[in-house]
């Protein structure tokens, strides 16, 4: 057996906290072999005046657009940065999962690359908001719970590993068709059946009460308008799961290629427009106001970002610091925020057996920062030592 120890760091997670231990690493199955003090292996790496953390996850992201090689580029570089794990929430630009996105997955499970987990296409309302991107299929449209439950089935047989679902207005149409109960109702029994993560994009209170009533158990995203206190206490007794992203709501907005608006359909066009006149900066504060007073309700909060990952936008394929800096200042503490970005976050995911915490039998996705993490999170912008499945990947000490 060969065995990596990393020695004499401080190791923080979930549950731990700045505990001085070593880990001991079985290299050829990629897992956490014990951690504590004393440990020694075939190969020693001194980690001294360092933090290990478990491997980082951004648990909402989109791969939308670009050549296959710039995915590669991402994944590669999303691994160099810390972020060990992505869930794409929902494939966009008229992208199946099945249109050999599967089948490049299978080529990136390795440890240079972030490992992706997919919800494929959203199961959507026909005519509903996943259809307003300039391609119908943005999502697959459902007219009845059968409708769901056969589309679901088909994602999952192929290779998919979660639900993606909305509720949301076409812009700023009220009369935009939403789901209704019982399909909703329908997704998340199947998803329980499956035992697969389940999370409905969601942006308003009134959303996401329906949501709330028919059994959707994770939001992806917090909402934008003040949330009612009742709604919250039930979110808490249900153990509602929600994926804040609040650094997407007051975030500078990508330039669209000239040639990507000019094709744009009239009401797309004036749809932007609107877009821009919203008060983005109010809405944030909202937004994390509403995951405060969640919190402080015992809520389980996930981070992520919404990154959509387009060769438009090159350098969003890092640790997402200003979502750490945010869901502290939503009052969570600093382990309490790493907790959203590991241990949370694998339970979101529904992979906590293997990812999320520094624990023997976990699979060895591990980084190091210098000194301690605080309330900065500015260490997490210059991860200097990240091994992926038991193999170091970057040691720039």
């Amino acid at each position: 057996m060969n065995t990596i120890c990393l020695k004499n760091a401080k190791v923080s997670d979930g549950d731990l906290w700045n505990v001085k231990a070593d880990v001991l690493v079985d290299a050829d199955e990629g897992k956490i072999l014990d951690v504590g003090p004393g440990l020694s292996g075939k190969e020693e790496i001194d980690l001294s005046g360092y933090t290990i953390l478990p491997g980082l996850f951004d648990a909402h992201v989109h791969i939308v657009t670009g050549k296959i090689e710039y995915n590669d580029k991402a994944l590669k570089s999303w691994a160099q940065s810390g972020i060990l794990t992505v869930r794409d929430m929902g494939l966009g630009d008229g992208k199946k999962a099945t249109d050999g996105y599967l089948k490049w997955r299978e080529t990136v499970r390795r440890p240079d690359c972030a490992e992706i987990l997919t919800a494929g296409q959203a199961i959507a309302a026909r005519g509903g908001y996943m259809h307003i991107m300039g391609h119908d299929e943005n999502g697959i449209a459902v007219d009845t719970p059968s409708d769901a439950r056969r589309a679901i089935q088909a994602q999952l047989a192929a290779g998919c590993d979660g639900i993606k679902t909305a509720m949301d207005l076409n812009g700023f149409d009220e009369d935009t068709p939403q789901l209704s109960p019982e399909i909703l109702q329908e997704i998340a029994k199947v998803a329980k059946e499956m035992d697969v993560w389940c999370a409905a994009h969601v942006l308003k209170a009134k959303f996401l009460r329906v949501l709330v009533e028919n059994g959707i158990p994770e939001m992806a995203h917090m909402v934008l308008d003040p949330v009612p206190e009742d709604l919250l206490d039930e979110m808490a007794a249900k153990r509602v799961i929600v994926t804040c992203t609040l650094q997407s709501i007051n975030a500078p907005r990508p330039l669209l290629p000239p040639e990507v608006i000019a094709s744009m359909p009239p009401e797309m066009k004036e749809t932007i427009k609107k877009m821009e006149a919203v008060d983005t900066a109010a809405q944030e504060r909202d937004a994390i106001e509403n995951a405060r007073r969640f919190h402080e309700k015992g809520g389980m909060l996930v981070l992520g970002t919404d990154t959509m990952r387009m060769e438009t936008q090159p350098d969003v394929a890092k640790v997402p610091v200003h979502e750490f800096q945010l869901l502290y200042k939503a009052g969570l503490s600093v382990q309490e925020v790493l907790a959203a970005a590991t241990k949370n976050a694998a339970i979101a995911c529904k992979v906590e057996e293997r990812l999320g915490s520094i624990e023997t039998g976990k699979q060895a996705n591990l980084v190091a920062i210098k000194d301690e993490l605080d309330e900065s999170f500015e260490a997490l912008s210059h991860v200097e030592f990240v091994m992926n499945q038991g193999v170091v990947i970057k040691d720039a000490r």
